[in-house]
Order: structure tokens, then sequence, then C-alpha cells
């Protein structure tokens, strides 16, 4: 499983923010679908595999749990249109919302602590049903990855504050691949990662793309991503870090093993700046994510 919920905040938590968590409290997760405590894994630094969540042999999920019929369901995506008359047959995040980390916040269509919705039950023993696919982000990694798992259904709404758009496919924006480009309206941004390791240059994170200006085929002036981490804990710039790194060899990886169509790919919501259009400042690290793919 990609992702899990904090049964203390009711938060949705991808496994790669794992990274930054210290201590991982290993009862501290459960299933977004039945609720049953899930286990946190390969989070630790010399683990080659992304963290993520398992289940528990003595817990498992429940028997109307839909997690794996949901990633039957990105098989599926991948190759065609899943969206019907009837709508959208799974869940997604609608909307993104930056909230304290600290605060407990209940997210609609996931249980929270001691409770458990779904089609099959609840928590008081009743028959329930589902009302609410989509939810609220909190990073802008379970979008990115919605938007990589249903390229055919890119037309599903969402909305990121003061960003152009109200569907997937208006508000996320491929960065020009040949050229520097001004970006007038704000959107989540995509572009592939460099094999170039980040630079530290005046005291901030300098992160090269594959796109960008070419001349004589070769790339001359890169988008770069300049990440402002002056207030970030030491923690969450580890997390930022680690996380390119990861990318950048998977990146290496694929691409040493024929699969040059997978590649590693940065989004970011960032400030584009007026004087040097190539570069992005990007200044909170829930609006940066890479995932490794076919886009």
């Amino acid at each position: 499983m990609d992702s899990a919920v904090d049964r203390y905040t009711g938060q949705i938590v991808d496994g790669e923010q794992l990274w930054y968590i210290d201590p991982v409290d290993k009862e501290g997760y459960i299933c977004r679908g039945c609720g049953v405590t899930v286990n946190p894994v390969s989070f630790e630094a010399y683990h080659k595999v992304r963290p993520h969540f398992k289940e528990l042999p003595s817990k498992p999920h429940e028997s109307w749990c839909d997690i794996e019929g949901e990633e039957r369901l990105i098989v599926r995506a991948r190759k065609e249109r899943v969206t019907t008359p009837a709508g959208f047959p799974g869940s997604f995040p609608s909307k993104l919302q930056l909230v304290d980390e600290r605060e407990k916040v209940a997210t609609p269509g996931v249980p929270m602590e001691g409770k458990r919705t779904s089609s099959g039950g609840s928590s008081s023993g009743t028959t329930t049903r589902k009302t609410h696919t989509q939810w609220a982000a909190h990073t802008i990694r379970p979008i990115c990855r919605t938007f990589m798992n249903f390229p055919n259904d890119r037309d599903l709404p969402l909305g990121v504050p003061g960003a152009y758009g109200n569907s997937y496919d208006e508000v996320v924006r491929k960065l020009a691949s040949r050229d520097i480009v001004v970006y007038p309206q704000k959107h989540i941004f995509i572009a592939p990662l460099s094999w170039s390791k980040p630079k530290e240059i005046s005291g901030k994170t300098v992160v090269e793309l594959s796109y960008g200006f070419w001349a004589n085929k070769k790339l001359s002036s890169p988008y770069r991503l300049v990440i402002d981490s002056s207030s970030w804990s030491a923690a969450k710039k580890s997390y930022v870090l680690t996380e390119l790194e990861v990318s950048r060899k998977e990146a290496k990886e694929r691409s040493g093993a024929g699969k040059k169509s997978e590649k590693s790919w940065v989004f970011f919501v960032g400030q584009q700046d007026s004087t040097s259009p190539s570069d992005f400042v990007v200044s909170d690290h829930r609006l940066i994510c890479c995932l490794t793919g076919e886009l």
C-alpha cells in the first residue's frame, strides 16, 4: 500500500513521508479501506525500495475491504479510461488542503481511529455504504500519484488554492521540454529529473531538470528548482533530499534496464523567478514530490 491513515490525526500519510517521521510508530497506521492496523516498512535509509505499508498476517483486511480492488483498478486504468456515465469507480483526492501537521482532521471517506466505514459494516454494527469518493490531500503527492495512475481520466475534478483550472488536466502542467517559457498562472508543474546531483548554492538546494532551452542538440539552459529550506526542520530537508536521490537512482536504473519511457518526474508548486525564468523557488516540503514511471 502506497499510503495509510494516521490513526491519531485521521490524515492520509504517504509512504515516503515516513522518511522524516522520527520515530515511526509501528502501531500508528491503519488501512484506508477498512481501518485495520497496517505495518510501515522500508523506511530506513538503507532500503532500496520506497517506504510503504503492508498487511499484518495477524490482522488481515476485513472481507469487505477493497484496497486490492483499488490496485487492480489502477492496472486497468493505465491502459484505458475507467470513468463511466455512472462516475469514477474509485476514490481520489479532489482538492489540496494544507493544514498544520499537528492538527487533527477528519478526511471524508476515511475511517478515523476506532471507526470503520464501508459497504460491509461500521463501528456501530449497522450496514453503511461509502458515499464519499473524493477527499482532501494534505500534500501534492496523492494528487500527483492519481495523475500518473489514471492517464485517461484526467478530467477528474481538482482544486488547488490559487492554481489555474478545475480538473487534473488543467491544474497539472508539464513544463516546455525544449524552451524556457514564462508561466503567468500557478500550476502543479512537472518535468523529468536530471541525473545530476543537487547542489548547495547560497544556502539553497538547486536541482536541475531535464527540460529547458536546447541549442545544438544540447540542453544549454535547464529549468531548475531552487529549494529554500531555511524554515524547515533538518528532518524535512533530509526527507526531500532523500527522495531526490532515490528518484535519481531509480531513473538511472530504469534507463539501464532499457525502460527509457519510465522517468523520475518531479512535481512541484513554485514561484517562477521573474528575472531568471528558468528557476522556480519551492519553499514548502509538501509542494514537491518525485514519482518514477511512465507519464
